[in-house]
């Protein structure tokens, strides 16, 4: 079966910055060092039964305050057929003019501005709905790292789909927390509620990736339950299965995640499955497989 990784990440520390992968620097993870390791390509490895048909590149910190550095170095060393995301800051002043350079390469097929707990700020600055004109008008989704709890943020998102008509929206990491020890009934409800409303737009979908991030002993039939969830939400045209790749490898190698998540899928049409493995994410970002 094929596979198209919709988020992944790929470090080369002799040549980017990583400003947050060095140990004096937030996030303070404990084991942030096991993921700080210079990885590409050939250390993405399948089982025979899959093929990496091709992936997107999700920006991993290179250079922020330069970010088609990153694209440039991507762009020189990649062999697989590949779409890339591009670090973007909504709010900067330089905003516009980074987007005009970003969008000159052929691998940018969208911008990424971690949200966070800062979606609502972020998204109802006034240079933001300016910078995500500019993206739309070259072509260019925006992948929304926010937490889909926080009604706030989704609610100034969906003004902004509704203000841009011609924007396309990419929802990280199934937008929550699902995972976590501490998530509450109420939560997961707002979240339900919250996601219905994101659906409602056609313009957005959703990748299924960064459960590691949640919860880093999560479990596959947790992470099943939010996968079938979210395609009765979104539909299967609309959902993306991804890895967020080294950050996966807390919890499994590359195959095995990969093979938990055909297991996962055991009950959906072999159509389904091609669609949330590979097709989706290939026409949501034009990756040409």
């Amino acid at each position: 079966m094929n596979i198209v990784d919709g988020h992944l990440h790929f470090f080369a520390q002799e040549a980017g910055d990583y400003h947050w992968l060095k140990p004096q620097n937030p996030p303070y993870w404990q084991d942030k060092q096991a993921i700080a390791l210079a990885c590409g390509e050939r250390s993405l490895t399948l089982s025979s039964g899959h093929t990496l048909a091709g992936y997107v590149h999700i920006e991993a910190g290179f250079d922020n305050q330069r970010p088609w550095r990153e694209i440039r170095y991507l762009e020189q060393r990649a062999q697989l057929p590949f779409k890339s995301v591009a670090s973007i800051d909504l709010c900067s002043e330089s905003t516009l003019s980074h987007i005009e350079i970003l969008a000159g390469f052929f691998s940018v097929a969208g911008l990424r501005h971690i949200l966070d707990e800062q979606a609502a700020s972020i998204l109802t600055h006034p240079k933001t709905k300016h910078a995500l004109k500019r993206c739309s008008e070259y072509g260019l989704s925006f992948d929304a790292q926010l937490d889909v709890g926080d009604s706030k943020g989704v609610n100034a998102l969906l003004r902004l789909l509704e203000a841009r008509p011609t924007l396309q929206v990419i929802i990280n990491h199934t937008g929550a927390a699902l995972l976590s020890s501490a998530v509450t009934a109420a939560y997961v409800k707002q979240w339900r509620i919250n996601m219905k409303a994101l659906a409602q737009c056609s313009r957005v979908a959703v990748k299924l990736s960064g459960w590691e991030m949640q919860c880093r002993d999560w479990h596959w039939r947790s992470a099943q339950n939010v996968v079938v969830e979210t395609v009765a939400i979104f539909g299967v045209s609309r959902v993306m299965l991804a890895s967020n790749f080294p950050l996966s490898n807390w919890r499994h190698s590359y195959q095995t995640l990969w093979q938990q998540y055909e297991k996962m899928l055991a009950n959906f049409t072999l159509d389904a499955k091609c669609s949330l493995m590979a097709n989706n994410t290939a026409r949501w970002y034009g990756v040409d497989i």
